[in-house]
């Protein structure tokens, strides 16, 4: 009995320990399972990648292209065409300190996973691409504010013709590839951490960040494009790093001005009626170019005052004595009023050597002196003249201040130009007034571009 029991208690005991084994041996199976679906689902990402990949190679014959391909394949440049939407690709850990409202903004960078969750105020910091030049960089600064968006200040340049050439073909082809320098200044980094490469900062938004032209010096601070919410650019050497960081990051792309030459697929076009765009979706038509003023201190009149905006020519006007005459008869018209002047960087001297010789309350002689008083004249000013050379100083007039606006007409190059639809638009909406067809006492209205800005979903 003794014998039986120990035997069956063994027996017990080799099935018990073989259950064991083969429980662990399934345990093992189930988990080699588990981790080769999971190898499985990263080998067909990985094999999707490539596929895409491999596409684009074979898209295009042409061995030079290809070759340029070879030549951009390197680290700081990577091919780019799957699909962004609802990807959140935010990464990495950094801070800068940029400026809007004329103060200190830290844009400190937050530790994430690799997929964290949205912002609850999503847009809220835009990264503006410049091409350098004042007038379209001034009109991504005015998005921003009247947006109420705070913002720092990128310089997109080429290093030659033919990679700025090559951007229009890319972008037909829906290929980006980083083929462009960016640059924030000589005092700090923006760390591009798709591309592993640092790009320079400074003390953004100032005269001396934004006339730099250094796009390789050295720095001590770091700024991930990662950070920003969206991304704004105006002008033609733009558009094609607006559409490259806006997809390398999953963020909207804000092209201001109608981007001709490249295709139309940003998140948000805003054009001005005088361009005449094609009606699209994802098109917003300003009657005006967007602009953002304000009083710098530099005027202040001690009784009523009328101010002369003066421009000058261009491929549609020239500019000549009838300028001095029309100046001459409403300062005859006003003639109890203050006097204040500014001209631009594109006056004649000789129309500047003119208009010296009059007597003025305030004058800015920009060839001199290169300060824009605009703001103080449309905030202080009961009507500003202005000569119609210019949408953008126009635009200004306009949508700021509470100066009336009159336009002064210059001798034209050709008969009808697009100028003649911007003034006539403005003309009929009571926002402007051809000084030939009289003025006094007849004020003009401003328009709102706060509220179109605003109202555009993004």
């Amino acid at each position: 009995m003794a014998r039986q029991i120990s035997r069956g208690e063994n027996k017990h005991r080799v099935v018990g320990n073989l259950s064991a084994l083969q429980g662990s041996r399934f345990f093992a199976k189930e988990q080699n399972v588990v981790n080769l679906g999971s190898a499985a689902r990263e080998g067909k990402i990985l094999n999707r990648e490539n596929f895409v990949a491999i596409a684009a190679a074979r898209a295009s014959k042409n061995s030079d292209f290809k070759n340029f391909i070879s030549f951009c394949g390197g680290s700081s440049c990577a091919l780019r065409r799957e699909n962004f939407k609802g990807k959140n690709l935010r990464s990495g850990a950094s801070s800068c300190v940029c400026h809007a409202d004329g103060g200190p903004l830290n844009f400190n960078g937050e530790n994430s996973a690799a997929n964290p969750s949205a912002p609850k105020n999503p847009h809220r910091k835009a990264l503006i691409l410049s091409d350098g030049r004042k007038g379209h960089e001034n009109q991504s600064i005015a998005f921003c504010e009247l947006r109420g968006l705070e913002f720092c200040i990128c310089r997109i340049a080429y290093a030659n013709k033919f990679l700025k050439l090559c951007s229009y073909v890319l972008d037909f082809l829906g290929l980006y590839f980083k083929i462009f320098k960016c640059d924030l200044g000589g005092s700090g980094t923006a760390a591009d951490p798709k591309n592993g490469s640092n790009l320079n900062s400074s003390a953004l938004n100032s005269s001396a960040s934004q006339n730099s032209a250094n796009l390789d010096a050295p720095a001590d601070r770091n700024l991930n494009f990662a950070d920003f919410d969206l991304f704004v650019g105006a002008g033609s050497t733009t558009y094609y790093a607006l559409k490259f960081y806006a997809r390398r990051y999953a963020k909207p792309s804000i092209a201001l001005m109608y981007p001709k030459g490249y295709r139309k697929d940003f998140s948000v076009i805003i054009a001005g009626a005088h361009d005449r765009p094609k009606p699209r979706a994802n098109l917003k038509i300003s009657p005006v170019s967007l602009s953002f003023s304000r009083p710098q201190g530099l005027y202040r009149p001690q009784r009523k005052a009328v101010g002369f905006i003066i421009g000058g020519p261009n491929s549609c006007f020239e500019m000549g004595d009838e300028i001095l005459k029309q100046i001459e008869g409403v300062r005859a018209q006003f003639a109890d009023w203050e006097f204040a002047l500014t001209t631009s960087p594109r006056t004649p001297r000789a129309t500047e050597s003119a208009l010296e010789k009059l007597s003025w309350d305030y004058s800015v002689i920009y060839s001199r002196e290169p300060v824009n008083p605009i703001g103080d004249f449309l905030a202080q000013c009961e009507w500003v003249f202005i000569s119609e050379d210019s949408v953008s100083m126009i635009s200004e007039a306009v949508s700021n201040g509470s100066a009336s606006v009159a336009i002064l007409s210059l001798k034209r190059k050709v008969a009808h130009n697009k100028f003649n639809d911007f003034i006539s638009a403005l003309v009929s909406t009571g926002h402007a007034r051809r000084y030939s067809e009289g003025v006094k006492p007849k004020k003009t209205a401003k328009y709102n571009l706060k509220a179109f800005v605003r109202e555009i979903k993004i």
